[in-house]
């Protein structure tokens, strides 16, 4: 009986595992099932579509076979137009590189001579603008100095006319 308990747990794991890894591939297997069903119901209801597949299909076809027969009749004739044509796609592809970093240093240099000059162009306005400022502030205290030189002035002219002038100004009294 031990035995037998024994083989019913060890029979009961992998068959606990076994639905999970099922589980696991169901779903990929599910949307390419819909997916066949789904274009099989539009292959079946759109006779466009249907004569439309069934030309690219056959035009398809027909360029691998052309080309397999190229290959048969003279493979290294073959392998050597591929060689030439990767070769000649690596060319151009490396001109466009070497033209597109060309462009980047020559640009690269142009803006950073154009982010030098603004730099200093605004450094200039910067200074002329704290010197305008300092020119306005000496203008202020000259102002200023005037308006004290009237206000004194103004004093002692107060203070040096007589009372009696004062009076007679002042008609009220």
């Amino acid at each position: 009986m031990e035995n037998q308990n024994v083989n019913q747990s060890v029979n009961q794991q992998p068959q606990s595992q076994t639905p999970k890894k099922r589980g696991n591939k169901k779903l990929p297997v599910a949307i390419l099932t819909g997916a066949l069903i789904g274009g099989a119901f539009i292959l079946i209801k759109d006779p466009k579509e249907r004569k439309r597949l069934k030309e690219g299909t056959r035009s398809t076809k027909d360029a691998v076979s052309d080309y397999a027969s190229e290959v048969k009749e003279d493979p290294s004739a073959k392998k050597d137009d591929l060689v030439t044509r990767v070769r000649s796609v690596v060319n151009i592809v490396s001109e466009a590189a070497a033209t597109v970093q060309d462009v980047f240093n020559n640009q690269g240099k142009e803006i950073a001579d154009k982010a030098r000059d603004i730099k200093e162009e605004s450094e200039e306005i910067i200074n002329t603008a704290k010197d305008a400022g300092e020119d306005l502030q000496e203008v202020g205290d000259k102002a200023k100095e005037a308006k004290d030189e009237l206000t004194e002035d103004t004093q002692e002219e107060n203070a040096t006319v007589p009372q009696e002038k004062v009076v007679e100004v002042n008609p009220r009294h």
